[in-house]
């Protein structure tokens, strides 16, 4: 499977698997106010579950993996999704595993200090749980956000 076939099968189901269905809200009190909504740009990080050997991450140390190192870099808030994905190994193997995506929405403004962060996410990910990589996908059409 080639990388961006990998890609796209990767985004097609967490599409599907994370697809919401909006509730209707109820009418405003006054029709005339505007919701504000602010631009902002996406990050999500891919991140298996499974350590070299044929361990998992355990429900505990990813819970203590956010607490130490998302939170604290991140303290706004983010998201995570659970799925299942598939990665061809270096070794040629194909890994079929539990994995979690973390989303981060963050200002234009806050790009670049956001990029760092999230690399660091990335790094200690890597090297805590041993793992060949983690996939980073940046939306970097800005995306609109009303709270």
């Amino acid at each position: 499977m080639t990388v961006r076939a990998f890609l796209t099968t990767l985004w097609l189901t967490i599409a599907l698997c994370s697809q919401t269905f909006s509730q209707q809200a109820a009418p405003a009190k006054n029709p005339a106010a505007v919701v504000r909504a602010e631009k902002y740009y996406r990050t999500e990080l891919y991140m298996g579950m499974s350590i070299p050997g044929g361990e998992m991450i355990s429900d505990a140390d990813w819970e203590r993996f956010l607490n130490d190192v998302v939170t604290p870099l991140f303290p706004e808030g983010f998201s995570v999704l659970s799925g299942r994905g598939q990665y061809r190994e270096v070794s040629g193997i194909i890994a079929k595993e539990p994995s979690h995506v973390l989303v981060f929405l963050y200002r234009r403004s806050e790009r670049k200090e956001a990029g760092s962060k999230i690399e660091n996410i990335r790094a200690e990910y890597k090297n805590r749980f041993k793992q060949e990589s983690v996939l980073r996908v940046d939306i970097t059409k800005s995306v609109l956000v009303s709270f």
